[in-house]
């Protein structure tokens, strides 16, 4: 099929947002505008891609420009890219879907479940599309997954498992203020490190019905956010789930998600290799792999592994499978103008998968019991009316060490008053760096190694 032609525009130019705009050149599709608050940013990303045809010239308040609105009005682009720090997210596409415009959004969504389903309203209303970055779906391994339960070849999908246990020290923290801090980021692990193996476990058991779960900060006091979650998720297809992930392992070790259906029959996928990667800091060349695939033999999954990634150069790696994500687009756009069905690997209701697990072990810790769907919603909507809500109240440490013991005053000591107490201030600053939004969806967030 020919790929047609449209015109995008990019809001956020961090590490991230340069594959993507080389995902959009190598699909053969026009940069017709990039927005960045600081307009030296912005006319140097535009001008760092200038020979390519299908980007326009770098020309302030033409191309280039510091304010959305303007953007948006001016270059009258078919499609938003937003690829800003995860809590703009809604925000930015918000004045993009009220013009009509289609969005590619980078994961997660937001940090916000409320403004995830405000808007789906939203686009319902103006006739949107709006699909969320999650390349790793695009991917083989996962696709053989998604068509062996769509086709009913696990019987029906009765549990599956989750494990991350990665390592993130605290030169890692420190490398960007937006890190570790629930302003910021919106959490820890769990919404960044797992952001891509919780999508995938969505992807593969349907809508999630009700989620229990505990966070802890086990070895990382200079954050204020989860380094380690567990949890028991029940989906409305009857499926479970235990999850298990960690920035507290050192070393790392491998990731995965396996799902077991009512045959006996396993499929899964091994998401990363360990400590090689930290998207938009060091790039992983990790492939992910079915590393179990009980429907076919050792031999057949073996010949499936040696052409999973046949035709994608070491050069194209970083940005092929957002390229696949962005040619879906274009197809859904096109089908839509012509009245046809329209499909999305992962529109607004399968990218709020994910983010249901992680909001729900939030409020499932905060609450000690099970929490439902539709209770993980209605919490969120309370953040948005009283923000001092949002926060999760941090647990009480695992194991509490002794108090030291006090020592015995020399015979001459004077007695003096205490010392005057200090306060760490561990609030993000309101002004995340735009980096920020590579974290969940570099080339190592494709094989979640993200951030």
């Amino acid at each position: 099929m020919v790929l047609g032609k449209l015109r995008f525009a990019v809001v956020g130019t961090g590490h991230i947002a340069k594959q993507h705009v080389q995902a959009l050149i190598s699909c053969g599709q026009d940069l017709v505008g990039v927005c960045n608050r600081h307009l030296d940013k912005a006319m140097e990303f535009m001008q760092s891609f200038s020979g390519y045809e299908e980007v326009a010239p770098a020309a302030p308040d033409q191309t280039v420009f510091t304010d959305l609105g303007l953007m948006l009005d001016t270059v009258k682009p078919d499609v938003l890219y937003v690829t800003t720090p995860h809590l703009t997210h809604v925000d930015l596409a918000c004045q993009a879907v009220r013009r009509g415009i289609h969005c590619i959004i980078e994961k997660p969504l937001d940090i916000s479940l409320a403004k995830a389903q405000y808007l789906k309203e939203e686009a319902a209303r103006n006739h949107v599309l709006v699909s969320v970055i999650a390349q790793s779906r695009f991917m083989r391994p996962c696709a053989r997954i998604i068509n062996a339960i769509a086709d009913g070849k696990l019987g029906h999908p009765s549990f599956g498992q989750v494990s991350v246990l990665a390592w993130r020290d605290e030169a890692y923290y420190r490398s960007g203020a937006w890190r570790g801090t629930w302003a910021a980021e919106g959490g820890g692990v769990l919404v960044n490190q797992s952001v891509h193996e919780l999508d995938l476990l969505s992807a593969f058991l349907g809508e999630v019905d009700q989620v229990y779960g505990q966070w802890r900060n086990v070895n990382h006091p200079y954050i204020e956010v989860d380094d380690t979650a567990m949890a028991v998720v029940t989906f409305k297809s009857g499926a479970i789930a235990n999850i298990v992930v960690s920035n507290s392992v050192n070393p790392a070790q491998e990731a995965f998600v396996h799902i077991t259906g009512s045959n006996g029959h396993t499929v899964g996928i091994k998401t990363h290799a360990g400590v090689e990667a930290s998207a938009g800091i060091r790039p992983s060349s990790f492939r992910p792999v079915n590393d179990v695939f009980t429907l076919m033999t050792p031999e057949q999954l073996a010949d499936y592994t040696k052409s999973d990634y046949e035709g994608i150069s070491e050069e194209s790696w970083s940005y092929h499978f957002f390229a696949e994500q962005v040619k879906e687009m274009v197809h859904a756009i096109e089908n839509q103008r012509n009245g046809m069905q329209v499909h999305l690997s992962n529109d607004i209701t399968s990218a709020m998968g994910c983010m249901t697990i992680f909001n729900g072990i939030y409020l499932s810790q905060k609450l000690g019991r099970p929490v439902t769907q539709e209770e993980i919603l209605a919490d969120s909507m309370e953040q948005l009316v009283n923000p001092s809500t949002s926060a999760p109240a941090e647990p009480e440490p695992i194991i509490t060490p002794p108090p030291a013991p006090a020592a015995a005053p020399a015979a001459s000591a004077v007695p003096t008053a205490p010392a005057e107490a200090t306060e760490t201030d561990t609030t993000a600053t309101a002004e995340a760096t735009e980096s920020a939004a590579t974290e969940a969806s570099s080339p190592a967030a494709a094989t979640a190694e993200q951030a």
